[in-house]
């Protein structure tokens, strides 16, 4: 285990080992390969999908989006999803902020996340999977604007998420 960076040697190749965690959960480590111009993401990157925030803070998670635009890569292997370019890594940093944005206005006007999870529109995301994660994302959020570190229940959360599923069923 490491923290921080570490740089090995994989055959032939050096591979940068970045931890970008917590955010989608405590362990998140990127995976960089310079001399092919591609990175493996793990779970910090789901495509075609609505991530999950697991742990937080979301700012972490739009530092590792961040930090993957920044890096000279061609070829990018999510954890969900097909294998993307820039153009994926940009999408979910665009979700992240919006989510954020839209979850603080939510909380600052006092509305259950429920509620506010219910509330944002996702229109923008309608060909994404598992909107249903938005619970789960406004959840965290919360606690993160509160300043809340107690880890939420995660029964709850899978029920939060059963619930918004059948709501948005119609």
């Amino acid at each position: 285990t490491f923290e921080g960076e570490l740089e090995v040697m994989v055959g032939d190749k050096i591979v940068h080992l970045k931890q970008v965690g917590p955010a989608h959960t405590a362990g998140d480590i990127l995976a960089y390969v310079p001399a092919d111009k591609l990175i493996f993401t793990g779970d910090i990157l789901f495509i075609e999908g609505h991530p999950i925030l697991w742990a937080g803070p979301v700012q972490n998670w739009i530092d590792a989006c961040d930090h993957m635009l920044a890096l000279d890569v061609e070829t990018i292997v999510p954890g969900h999803g097909p294998i993307t370019g820039k153009n994926g890594v940009q999408a979910m940093r665009d979700y992240l902020v919006y989510v954020r944005d839209e979850a603080k206005k939510r909380f600052d006007a006092n509305m259950p996340v429920l509620e506010a999870a219910l509330d944002i529109s996702l229109t923008d995301y309608d060909s994404w999977g598992d909107g249903e994660r938005i619970g789960v994302n406004v959840a965290t959020l919360y606690k993160e604007f509160a300043g809340d570190p107690t880890p939420n229940d995660t029964g709850e959360l899978f029920a939060l998420m059963a619930h918004i599923h059948k709501s948005r069923r119609g």
